[in-house]
């Protein structure tokens, strides 16, 4: 939704009610000689005109934008998906069980920037008894700490990067099926998994 105006000058145009009120009250004519509209459609600002009595003109062809639009929304929806399945979790059997560890962008940060350091004496001082992951394993209810050698680290961070280039190409299958749409109800008809 968004909001626009015309007056002797042009059209004007403003995602927030607000927002033009200021900027009507900073200009020198009243605001009575002004005609404001709110428009809730697919078709974005610069898609619209007015006419000399203040009528929005919408675009000749709405469908093409409207389809457009679906599509713009249901990509993000796909971008979040994606982005919800990579930090969801993922199944690594580095200790030498199936276990699902935290996969978020904090954990992914951190436990590359301990794989960079499995060889150095530094990762040996900081972790004798191996670097400390917490993960539930299969068939247990609550978090268990797993101390991971350096081969394991290695192996842990095998697995999350195989997690997130699987998570990536889920996405990216979706995103082919949109562009591919051809209708409003194709595109309603993509959906998302688990």
């Amino acid at each position: 939704m968004f909001y626009l105006f015309k007056n002797k000058k042009g059209i004007a145009i403003s995602a927030s009610k607000d927002s033009l009120k200021n900027y009507i009250a900073g200009m020198d004519n009243g605001v009575d000689e002004y005609v404001i509209k709110n428009i809730s459609s697919s078709a974005t600002p610069t898609d619209f005109l007015l006419d000399k009595n203040g009528n929005v003109i919408f675009p000749k062809n709405d469908e093409v934008l409207v389809l457009a639009f679906q599509k713009k929304l249901k990509l993000k929806e796909i971008d979040e998906w994606t982005e919800s399945k990579i930090t969801g979790g993922f199944v690594s059997e580095a200790s030498g069980e199936k276990v699902t560890y935290d996969s978020d962008l904090e954990t992914q940060i951190t436990m590359q920037g301990i794989a960079l350091n499995v060889s150095t004496p530094l990762f040996a001082e900081k972790y004798p008894n191996g670097c400390p992951v917490r993960g539930v394993a299969e068939g247990a209810e609550g978090k268990l700490v797993y101390w991971l050698t350096p081969e394991q680290v290695m192996q842990w961070l095998a697995d999350l990067s195989l997690h997130i280039g699987t998570c990536k190409q889920a996405g990216w299958a979706k995103q082919a099926e949109v562009e591919a749409c051809k209708t409003v109800f194709e595109v309603d008809s993509v959906t998302l998994g688990v």
